[in-house]
């Protein structure tokens, strides 16, 4: 059975000691168990350590302020001058880990939880991750890729993801991310809470894109509105384009249950 599990889940699994009094706790020690004995393959998606792992008073600074390298050359091809730009990952602006996510990393990493990317042009990059990464590799990454951007599209779509983003950035400039810099002050509890939507989208699209069984995750969604991705309306047409299904710990609990009972 192969789970994504949410920001919210995975440091519980991970972690359960130190998480005594926690009231998800007893299912999320049981589901450490299953994953030890080889019934779960657990991932995480890549945007809690870029994205989430910046602090909320920070992301306003951060994105406005991140920019890729552009590096252009040009050479000579019988007598013609060849231009080209390339764009280069930028790892020294993230912060690292934020040190509650540290904390956890090594148990999640050790209990074999694997760590997946939603790869955007001169996307956020955190080098403390960057080497622990799982490698997809061959046709399987071209099928990954496909199914994720195709997601990640029909989620924008839906004014969903990382169109919330978006759309603050282009209220104060056409290129978005000019626009954040742009943004005054008082708009940065909205783009902290959107890229907190920029990551749940992306987490949700590699769910889908890994074929994952589930989306473990505690996320209501109840004050986020229709236009989150985890809202009841676009989980219903998630599940039903997609088969995208979510479960909190003890629900998943309950499936492992009936499955290891009809394998019997």
């Amino acid at each position: 059975m192969k789970i994504l599990f949410d920001s919210n889940v995975w440091r519980l699994v991970a972690s359960p000691d130190k998480f005594p009094n926690d009231p998800s706790i007893e299912a999320c020690r049981k589901i450490k168990e299953n994953i030890e004995k080889g019934y779960i393959v657990p991932y995480l998606a890549e945007t809690m350590f870029t994205i989430e792992s910046i602090k909320r008073k920070n992301r306003k600074e951060f994105i406005s302020k991140y920019k890729p390298q552009i590096i252009c050359t040009e050479r000579d091809q019988n007598g013609s001058i060849i231009n080209t730009s390339k764009i280069v990952k930028e790892y020294s602006m993230h912060p690292g880990n934020h040190p509650i996510l540290a904390e956890h990393l090594n148990d999640a990493i050790s209990l074999g939880f694997k760590i997946v990317r939603c790869p955007r042009i001169a996307g956020i990059i955190n080098p403390e991750i960057e080497k622990l990464r799982f490698k997809i590799t061959g046709n399987d990454l071209n099928n990954y890729h496909t199914k994720l951007f195709e997601v990640c599209g029909k989620i924008e779509s839906k004014g969903a993801g990382f169109d919330h983003i978006k759309i603050i950035g282009e209220e104060y400039d056409p290129i978005w991310i000019k626009g954040i810099d742009k943004a005054p002050d008082e708009e940065w509890p909205k783009i902290s809470k959107a890229m907190a939507e920029w990551a749940d989208g992306d987490s949700v699209a590699i769910s889908i894109a890994l074929e994952c069984d589930y989306f473990c995750t505690r996320d209501k969604a109840i004050n986020a509105g229709e236009k989150s991705v985890l809202s009841e309306v676009n989980l219903n047409w998630l599940n039903e384009e997609y088969n995208f299904k979510t479960v909190t710990p003890d629900e998943l609990l309950i499936e492992i249950f009936e499955i290891t009972i009809h394998n019997k």
